[in-house]
């Protein structure tokens, strides 16, 4: 059995969970908040997160992990068929990369001022030394994310603007009526998108726990600004997207 250590708001650690249930591998999962993750990923010899750790080998990152699962998968759980292999990947730059940078700005630029609402996300599943961490010394995670992700009003400005970009792209690709963005079945692309972009939409199964709030605030935690955001996202094909994907997808044996 595996194990993965994660940061649980994280989007790329979310991808990995989703990752591994899709290519049915069992792992353990230790998350961790900041900073006591940063000593966890040292000691199983990784410097970045997720880490997944197989027979004492290390795989640090989302896209490692999901490139040695796949080079193990058959044919019927290929998350990177040949045949749109190098569309994959353009959409792997565009989801992961760049939506996944503008979201994390963005959302973190509009919730880490609100301590009472993002005490959980950055806590949850954490060993309790590292919940009370973060509930009595909240600042300093929440400093540590602002200093290091460069947070202001205007990021948090730009990176929507990017955001409206991606889902815009998304609903050209939806418009001539196709389930997947690439195919029959699920593909990478898809499930970058999905979980990119998530926090517009707050599908349900988000986080790992099925039938659980994950690492993510519920709609009605957040201010009413953003509510009205997130209500027009889930009315745009690509958020009615994100929400099908999560409901049909992510908990498929």
């Amino acid at each position: 059995m595996g194990k993965l250590i994660t940061f649980s708001p994280s989007a790329d650690c979310e991808l990995s969970r989703w990752a591994l249930l899709h290519y049915g591998e069992s792992y353990q999962e230790n998350k961790h908040t900041i900073p006591f993750i940063i000593i966890f990923l040292k000691l199983n010899g990784g410097s970045g997160f997720p880490l997944y750790v197989k027979d004492k080998t290390p795989f640090v990152k989302v896209r490692p992990i999901i490139d040695y699962l796949e080079s193990l998968a058959d044919n019927d759980k290929k998350l990177i068929p040949g045949e749109y292999a190098s569309d994959i990947e353009i959409c792997w730059k565009n989801f992961n990369i760049s939506l996944g940078a503008a979201v994390v700005t963005w959302a973190y630029a509009n919730l880490l001022p609100y301590k009472e609402i993002m005490i959980r996300p950055l806590s949850l599943g954490c060993p309790w030394y590292e919940c009370l961490f973060v509930k009595y010394f909240y600042s300093i995670p929440k400093n540590f994310l602002w200093d290091s992700l460069k947070l202001s009003k205007a990021s948090a400005d730009e990176a929507f603007t990017i955001i409206e970009k991606h889902f815009s792209e998304v609903d050209r690709m939806l418009s001539d009526g196709r389930k997947y963005l690439f195919g029959d079945k699920l593909t990478l692309a898809d499930m970058a998108f999905a979980v990119s972009g998530a926090p517009l939409v707050l599908p349900a199964n988000y986080g790992g726990d099925q039938s659980k709030q994950g690492a993510i605030p519920t709609f009605g935690q957040f201010p009413k600004e953003l509510q009205e955001i997130i209500n027009s996202k889930r009315q745009t094909p690509a958020g009615k997207f994100i929400l099908r994907l999560y409901a049909e997808e992510r908990y498929r044996d």
